[in-house]
């Protein structure tokens, strides 16, 4: 009895003591296994909510990081890179005196630059005039198609808008393409005009893509093709307007239902249909160093970011083309230059910099060929090498869509091109019969027919100048031979201006 007794006591004590000291070791380790939970899903939401935060301001980043990884591949063929470059312009003046300064200093700084073609720099004005009237917005619409009649660049649209149906909008485009057709701009020179144009949106918030008050119409990409829109060079730009696809030429197509339908697209490519709406003609988006501090370069050309040697090879280094062509490399910056501030990095020594570096650097002949194009030639060329074009993209300038009717004829007065072409131009002066009328062709006018009296020809080297008084219903008959605004410009290469 006692041999039993001392070992069913000891039994249990031992079960006990074991037990306890499992349950102690369980409940000492549950803590830390807790905390490693809470610090690992802690981490998860931290990582997740830095990459919603990335990706709602900066949706062009991770596309972005890729490149890097894989870059787009600059030169791939046995013969020079030729570059595209289009300086396109939110051009927004609220006066006469920066109209009087982009007539006076453009063409001075432009006369002094040249590209491979003999070409001026090109400058692509999409205008919208908010704070101007009717007669106003003919004024600076006049004046700008001088700057294209003499070979400087062409016109092209640009609107702020909102909150829009889509009735309100296009009753709102039609009213500024009818201005701007009546000045020659964004109306083909052809047998048949038809009107075509480049588009920046205002505020960067195309397709409704920054709600309601800036747009409102989430078919917006639908109703600029409808209305002739060949494409659309509102991008890059910063916060979640920019779409995810970055440093490319691509196709949207639109979803009536939802905003911002250019987020993604089939990217432009040789022997390829293109798939999609509208064109999104994207320019350069490049992460560079200031100091030790990242900064975005979207191609804003301003003051506070001017055009240094450094962005310009950073521009050509990112090599946006059309896939399978790409030794055709284009550079698409832009400016607001009408903001007297940023006229010195527009107009001023900061713009003959740029200019100078582009022809020392970039037209050797051998390795790079520069080619300065508007908006509407860039775009003909992308389509070119789409269907497969190669070799010297000049070639290609009037590919698809050919110049407007201002490259070859301004008046005093607003005007409708009815017809023209290589022999022939008829148009409707818009003004009351008795009105003298002045005209300029780059053409030598042999004969004026129609509704006209009073008629002086006055040729010169590179065009002919007119003067006539209107009678009937303003419709006049130019025939002429030609000369195109090519000719014009080696005319002027020349030195006899």
């Amino acid at each position: 009895m006692a041999d039993r007794k001392p070992k069913t006591a000891s039994q249990p004590r031992r079960h006990v003591g074991t037990d306890a000291r499992r349950v102690s070791s369980a409940l000492s380790a549950l803590p830390r296994f807790k905390r490693k939970v809470v610090m690992g899903l802690s981490l998860l939401l931290i990582i997740g909510y830095v990459a919603k935060l990335v990706d709602t301001r900066y949706p062009w980043l991770w596309a972005y990081l890729l490149d890097q990884i894989r870059p787009q591949t600059v030169q791939a063929s046995a013969g020079p890179t030729h570059v595209l470059f289009t300086f396109v312009d939110h051009f927004e003046p609220h006066d006469q005196a920066t109209m009087d300064r982009w007539m006076s200093a453009y063409p001075q700084m432009a006369a002094r630059h040249r590209d491979a073609d003999g070409r001026f720099p090109q400058h692509s004005w999409f205008w919208h005039f908010s704070y101007a009237d009717g007669f106003e917005t003919l004024s600076y619409l006049k004046q700008l198609a001088e700057l294209s009649y003499q070979g400087f660049g062409e016109v092209e649209l640009h609107l702020h808008h909102g909150p829009d149906s889509e009735e309100s909008f296009l009753e709102l485009m039609r009213k500024r393409l009818q201005l701007s057709r009546w000045t020659g701009s964004m109306v083909t020179a052809e047998t048949r005009p038809q009107t075509h144009f480049g588009f920046i949106h205002g505020l960067w918030a195309l397709d409704n893509s920054r709600g309601g008050k800036t747009c409102g119409v989430n078919n917006e990409l639908t109703l600029l093709a409808r209305l002739g829109c060949y494409a659309d060079f509102t991008h890059p730009s910063w916060g979640p307007m920019h779409p995810r696809m970055v440093n490319r030429l691509y196709y949207a197509t639109d979803d009536p239902m939802r905003p911002k339908s250019y987020d993604r697209g089939p990217v432009m490519q040789v022997g390829r249909l293109p798939i999609g709406d509208l064109l999104i003609f994207e320019g350069p988006s490049v992460v560079r160093l200031r100091g030790i501090k990242p900064v975005y370069d979207h191609g804003d050309v301003t003051q506070v970011d001017l055009p240094t040697s450094e962005r310009v090879d950073a521009w050509v280094r990112t090599g946006i083309h059309v896939e399978g062509r790409p030794e055709w490399v284009f550079i698409k910056v832009y400016t607001h230059g009408a903001i007297a501030r940023d006229h010195e990095a527009v107009l001023g020594r900061w713009s003959d910099r740029m200019h100078e570096y582009l022809e020392g650097h970039y037209n050797d002949g051998e390795r790079y060929v520069l080619h300065y194009v508007t908006a509407r030639e860039a775009y003909n060329i992308a389509k070119a090498a789409e269907v497969g074009k190669s070799g010297d993209p000049n070639a290609f300038r009037d590919f698809v869509i050919p110049p407007y009717a201002n490259r070859t004829l301004i008046a005093s007065v607003p005007y409708e091109l009815i017809s023209a072409d290589e022999e022939k131009l008829w148009v409707r002066l818009l003004t009351p019969p008795s009105s003298r009328v002045s005209m300029r062709l780059h053409a030598r006018v042999v004969d004026v027919s129609g509704d006209a009296s009073d008629i002086v020809i006055e040729p010169t080297d590179e065009d002919t100048g007119l003067t006539l008084a209107t009678t009937g219903e303003g419709i006049v008959t130019f025939e002429y031979e030609r000369r195109g605004i090519n000719q014009q410009v080696a005319h002027r290469a020349d030195g006899t201006r």
